[in-house]
């Protein structure tokens, strides 16, 4: 999400091949029931994500 939705940064960040990221966002879209590819529920995962980053002590 902190990579403007762009495979290849998300893949140099994390240090794994862009085809790694692209598999780990099929599955996460299929676990969670949302398509990341509309920028409404990408936003919404995004703020429920720094959500639970921010309210953990």
């Amino acid at each position: 999400m902190d990579a403007e939705s762009s495979i290849a940064e998300t893949a140099t960040v994390l240090g794994v091949h862009r085809n790694t990221v692209a598999a780990r966002i099929a599955r996460i879209e299929q676990l969670l029931g949302v398509d990341l590819s509309r920028l409404d529920e990408r936003l919404a995962l995004h703020l429920a994500s720094r959500a639970v980053i921010l309210s953990d002590p």
